[in-house]
């Protein structure tokens, strides 16, 4: 009889803790999802896991009362190759054909200069960004400033109509938007890797902190399941 009560003991605690379990599992997938579609920028160009964008964004957003899961998609590095992903890769199909509660930010074009001409970077986002928008995705666009080199193989004013894409982009999808995603660290090399271009841990921090408020109005856009 022991035997039986320990046996029983022991089944019914297991299956608490799956239980338990599984409602672990249904709160994290209630949780609002934020997607990062982007190049080395916003996938952290060799700064350490610990220290990324997306692990010091997730910390500032737990701090100021919001849980949320940040899916990083890793580096797209293009236009194309950030549309390819949302309309064939699976997590992409996936995000489309479940919308509810997942936002994304939206760091593509810098490197597009050596692959193709503007009115192609134009076309490729505005269709990533005009399918977001049919199935109703809150969108956060995030520019960038235009590489030198870029004005000369493609015309001087190259950077100003680069810059001026975003926003337009962004006004024309109704998306919140980011005007330049190294505001606060381009020009500041002690923020900078040996790159002289990708932001380093401290880097990092200083965007995450300036593009906080732009994030949290961001999810307040999420439409919950």
């Amino acid at each position: 009889m022991t035997k039986m009560r320990d046996v029983s003991f022991v089944a019914l605690a297991a299956l608490s803790a799956m239980l338990g379990s599984a409602g672990t599992v249904d709160a994290e997938d209630a949780l609002p999802t934020i997607v990062t579609l982007g190049d080395s920028y916003i996938n952290s160009y060799g700064v350490a896991a610990i220290e990324t964008f997306a692990t010091r964004l997730k910390s500032a957003l737990n701090a100021d009362g919001h849980q949320v899961r940040i899916v990083e998609v890793g580096y797209t590095n293009d236009s194309g190759s950030g549309l390819r992903w949302l309309t064939k890769s699976p997590r992409g199909l996936d995000l489309q054909a479940s919308p509810a509660n997942q936002v994304v930010i939206v760091e593509l074009g810098q490197n597009d200069c050596g692959l193709l001409d503007l009115d192609r970077t134009r076309a490729n986002l505005d269709q990533l960004l005009g399918i977001l928008a049919q199935k109703r995705v809150p969108v956060l666009v995030v520019g960038t400033a235009a590489y030198d080199y870029c004005s000369y193989r493609n015309g001087g004013d190259y950077a100003e109509r680069f810059s001026k894409m975003f926003s337009e982009l962004a006004t024309k999808h109704r998306d919140l938007l980011y005007a330049d995603f190294k505001e606060g660290v381009t020009g500041y090399p002690e923020l900078l890797q040996a790159d002289h271009d990708h932001p380093n841990a401290a880097g990092d921090a200083i965007i995450v902190r300036n593009m906080l408020p732009m994030v949290e109005a961001l999810l307040a856009q999420a439409k919950p399941r």
